[in-house]
């Protein structure tokens, strides 16, 4: 009994001890992290983003998140211990003053590859074409540079939100939407590419267009649907996942998820009949945090100047896929 309340008392003197300003809880999940607050001082639900990609550094132990702060210049990254708390790394990104991309600077999705880290963003020329890219860099969170001067994605298509997928082969590919403002109906593209990520390789293949999933509801009395945002995930059970973003017949932005039938990007890929969530947010990504917990991150809700980042636990049952608590 003694021993007891000796350990008590320990405990409590620990806890006093601590700086208020290294101390962070979150009552919502299990993600309990001690960081310093007096560095990483700003919180996730006052960044306004939109199409967050949370990635995970297990090296240094950081999460790193990249977005456009609206200069049309440059890239900025957050880097974070907890997820909830962020401190400002600066500019990842500085465009040189010959840079093919002058707009957009949309959604930047950071992959670690070959030893080397790459940014794949969404860049529009001064015509207005818009085309995805790669930046690359021997840090994952500044100092990437344009691996060549000229999109990524074919310079004849309005394509954007590339994602990389790298095969059982060892084969490299970016999938990607050809998006509805030139085709109506918004298509998701997937093609290989060279090993630096500079080139593509042989011909783009539509997958599929956006009303073929069940869930969807055109955005305009001439049929336009979007496709936002395409996402491959390894299940549980096996199976070959695209998460992707469109208008839901609620007519939010919506979360929905379609399933590779080989098990291979070229698919058939046949679609869930309803959207992960039930209400406005998407452009999605999946990802295991630092614990091994598997989560979810997108922006919600989509318009109106309140975009957040929200990032929730994802179930995982057998390859049925659902929210969790939300962190």
């Amino acid at each position: 009994m003694k021993k007891h309340f000796l350990w008590l008392y320990l405990c409590s003197f620990i806890l006093v001890s601590i700086p208020a300003s290294l101390v962070s809880c979150n009552d919502s999940d299990d993600n309990s992290k001690v960081v310093d607050t007096s560095v990483y001082n700003i919180i996730l639900d006052t960044i306004k983003i939109r199409d967050p990609f949370i990635f995970v550094d297990e090296k240094t132990e950081t999460y790193y998140l990249h977005f456009n702060p609206y200069t049309y210049k440059n890239l900025q990254c957050f880097s974070s211990k907890d997820m909830i708390h962020w401190k400002d790394e600066g500019y990842s990104f500085t465009a040189p003053d010959d840079f093919w991309g002058v707009k957009d600077y949309w959604a930047p999705d950071e992959y670690e590859y070959n030893g080397k880290y790459y940014l794949l963003v969404t860049f529009s020329n001064k015509e207005g074409k818009r085309g995805t890219f790669a930046l690359v860099s021997d840090e994952p969170h500044r100092n990437f540079k344009p691996v060549k001067n000229s999109p990524l994605t074919p310079e004849n298509m309005m394509a954007l939100d590339a994602a990389l997928w790298v095969d059982d082969e060892g084969q490299p590919w970016i999938l990607y939407c050809h998006e509805w403002l030139q085709v109506t109906d918004g298509r998701v593209v997937a093609q290989k590419v060279t090993k630096d990520l500079k080139d593509t390789v042989g011909e783009p293949i539509t997958l599929f267009s956006a009303s073929q999933a069940p869930w969807t509801k055109p955005i305009n009395k001439d049929g336009a649907h979007i496709t936002d945002a395409p996402f491959l995930y390894k299940a549980s059970n096996g199976e070959l996942l695209m998460i992707w973003s469109g208008t839901s017949r609620n007519g939010h932005y919506g979360i929905g998820i379609a399933r590779s039938t080989t098990g291979k990007i070229e698919g058939p890929w046949v679609h869930d009949e309803e959207t992960i969530n039930d209400f406005d947010g998407g452009h999605a990504m999946i990802f295991k945090d630092l614990d091994g917990v598997l989560r979810i991150a997108f922006h919600s809700p989509n318009s109106g100047g309140k975009e957040r980042a929200v990032i929730y636990r994802l179930n995982d049952d057998n390859g049925q896929l659902s929210l969790g608590l939300q962190l």
